[in-house]
């Protein structure tokens, strides 16, 4: 993977939004950060990873990339799960949950990623994912119920912050952790799930 340094400039082809400026927004990023009106939504991501805040331009990547698109970049971009982590085989079992829903994204597979997440620790990331998940679409009411709806960015939101930290708490293993998870959020953008398949 190329570093920040070597980083080169990409076409967003799958990047729905047509201005930086939206994205932000939808990132609820400060809006002190937020580019001028015309600037394209990957001259900003690149402007983001110059700077200090790498968490600054994850959250917007998240908030960029279409919803199954982000959340098949999150499930990829984390760190290989530790045998030894005592809460291994329950985060396993998350991730494992999450791409089954990513390869037949049915209401069926969302709601049961939803049960796995809403018992899960808040604090892996593989929850947020899965509620992500949750969030991408459909109803978050009960089946037999009316539809209810919910904000579009949460999905995003919680993307974010599940890749946030995932890097937070990997900072001293894997320092190189955001670099490389922003360097293939570019290349989703660019060719989509296919770059996750030749990453």
């Amino acid at each position: 993977m190329v570093s920040q340094g070597e980083a080169t400039m990409t076409q967003w082809t799958i990047v729905l939004w047509s201005a930086a400026r939206q994205i932000a927004e939808e990132a609820n990023l400060p809006k002190a950060v937020w580019p001028e009106e015309g600037v394209a939504p990957q001259d900003y991501f690149q402007s983001l990873r110059k700077g200090d805040d790498p968490f600054m331009a994850i959250a917007y990547a998240a908030a960029a990339l279409p919803k199954l698109e982000a959340i098949d970049w999150a499930l990829h971009a984390l760190p290989k799960l530790e045998e030894s982590d005592p809460d291994f085989a329950r985060r396993q079992l998350l991730r494992d949950a999450a791409f089954r829903w990513v390869g037949e994204p049915d209401d069926e597979n969302r709601r049961a990623m939803y049960e796995l997440a809403d018992s899960s620790s808040g604090e892996w990331p593989e929850t947020l994912i899965g509620l992500a998940i949750f969030f991408s679409g459909g109803s978050i009411g009960p089946e037999e119920n009316a539809p209810v709806t919910s904000d579009s960015n949460i999905c995003g939101s919680l993307i974010g912050g599940a890749l946030q930290s995932a890097i937070a708490s990997h900072i001293k293993a894997q320092p190189e952790l955001a670099n490389q998870t922003l360097d293939l959020a570019d290349k989703v953008a660019a060719r989509g799930r296919e770059a996750l398949t030749t990453t």
